[in-house]
């Protein structure tokens, strides 16, 4: 049978099972159980099961609950709060401060948890409320954000980054340590995008072009009757850990799972030692991680599956030699796999959105001379964009539900930043090198 007519008979089958509501790890693992059967031997299709049971125990799994569970930890100990305190109080006298200490706190968020609806919700929780309070308008201050909590799926320890190494087979290690340059640029460009556009339109941040408030009867002013040595109590233990983590990946102390323990443990006893940790709440983080991280491990094994028929089948082969007939410039090639990222993520789970498409996409890619590492991260800025596109951004929807927001509202305050995260895609292609420096040096790439 034709190459091209079993890529159509998998492809319908995927969205058929989609189209009846079934889940995307199970509809993933039934095309691929279908599809063996029908286009592959019977020695095939029984070898999928040793595919799903060694993706299900792979060592490389463990440190998803861990980081997971880190996560968990971090937000019960309210290093969030703290962190956002910090930021606030040090950007005080500076016009959208608050927006660009939300976005801070967000990175540094980001780097404790690996998790982009994570970063959202509990920056979010923190900051609108502070925001409001100062005349910020609504739209600003949620897109802030949600721009800023998608940088919790670039930034180490990237949950998405994990299951692409997973997935592709490519250094965890190598892919954690690239996405920090991008994430910390990501981070940066918002910041400045942030303050300019209070510049441009005081009415932001509730202000007159005199810098006088519009509403000054609503405003009310926040008190920081701390000092230093009590900022640097609140801010220290989770930049230490950030620090700490880091430094034992890029010097290869210790591995990733080796760092995600760590960073487990480490985040326990932060808890603990602020008097936050309670057996209930120990309970719920241990539960959130272990059905957090089965989802995902489901979803990975189902995508292994995936996998294992596209490349027996001679699909990805096809595909590459395809591609390299066409005699298409690479990038146009490339451009067009974001603008299909973009349309996916308009519709669907953002990581599910990159789980389908990349078991179909990553040999042919790198066919054409793409670094994985590269695409990893690229890759990852796409799935970024998703979450906070409209209608169905993961982040937008989080951010109604957590901080009871307006739809309306969340959509138009997010959309500047998919335009902001455009330009770093753009400045990523541009200059590629950015992406894979830290591995380089590492000796990864």
């Amino acid at each position: 049978m034709s190459i091209w007519l079993i890529l159509i008979v998998i492809f319908l089958l995927l969205i058929a099972c989609l189209a009846i509501g079934g889940p995307v790890s199970t509809s993933i693992g039934f095309t691929a159980v279908l599809a063996s059967m029908l286009f592959l031997t019977k020695g095939d299709v029984l070898y999928l099961g040793s595919v799903l049971y060694q993706n299900a125990t792979s060592g490389d799994l463990i440190m998803m609950p861990m980081f997971i569970m880190m996560a968990e930890f971090m937000a019960i100990g309210g290093i969030a709060e703290d962190l956002y305190y910090v930021f606030a109080k040090l950007l005080r006298r500076v016009r959208g401060g608050l927006a660009v200490a939300t976005t801070l706190a967000c990175t540094l968020f980001a780097a404790l948890s690996g998790s982009s609806p994570a970063t959202a919700a509990t920056i979010g929780k923190v900051s609108l409320e502070q925001m409001a309070k100062r005349g910020y308008r609504e739209d600003f201050a949620v897109g802030t954000v949600a721009g800023g909590g998608t940088l919790g799926i670039m930034i180490p320890p990237s949950i998405t980054l994990v299951m692409y190494g997973i997935l592709t087979k490519t250094t965890i290690v190598g892919l954690l340590m690239a996405g920090l340059i991008p994430g910390l640029m990501l981070s940066a460009i918002m910041c400045i995008s942030n303050l300019v556009r209070v510049k441009i339109n005081p009415a932001l941040i509730g202000e007159n072009k005199d810098h006088t408030k519009i509403n000054p009867d609503l405003v009310i002013k926040e008190e920081y009757n701390t000092t230093v040595w009590q900022d640097i109590k609140m801010s220290a233990p989770a930049i230490i850990l950030i620090a700490f983590l880091l430094i034992c990946m890029y010097t290869g102390a210790a591995t990733a799972n080796e760092c995600a323990g760590i960073g487990c443990i480490c985040s326990m006893l932060i808890c603990f030692g602020k008097k936050k940790l309670t057996w209930p709440k120990f309970k719920k983080a241990m539960i959130n991680g272990i059905k957090s991280s089965g989802m995902m491990i489901l979803l990975l094994s189902s995508a292994g599956m995936l996998s294992q028929v596209i490349g027996k089948a001679g699909i990805a082969t096809a595909l590459a030699q395809a591609i390299a007939n066409s005699h298409l410039n690479r990038w146009i090639i490339m451009i067009l796999m974001f603008a299909v990222w973009y349309l996916l993520g308009m519709i669907m789970n953002p990581t599910a959105m990159v789980t389908l498409t990349i078991p179909f996409v990553f040999e042919p890619l790198m066919s054409l001379g793409f670094s994985p590492i590269w695409l990893g991260i690229v890759s990852t800025l796409c799935v970024e964009v998703a979450m906070i596109s409209p209608p169905v951004g993961n982040n937008l929807f989080i951010l109604k539900q957590t901080c009871n927001v307006d739809i309306g509202t969340v959509y138009k305050g997010s959309v500047p930043y998919v335009g902001i995260l455009t330009i770093g895609l753009v400045i990523f292609c541009l200059v590629p090198g950015v992406t894979t420096l830290l591995p380089r040096l590492m000796g990864l790439v």
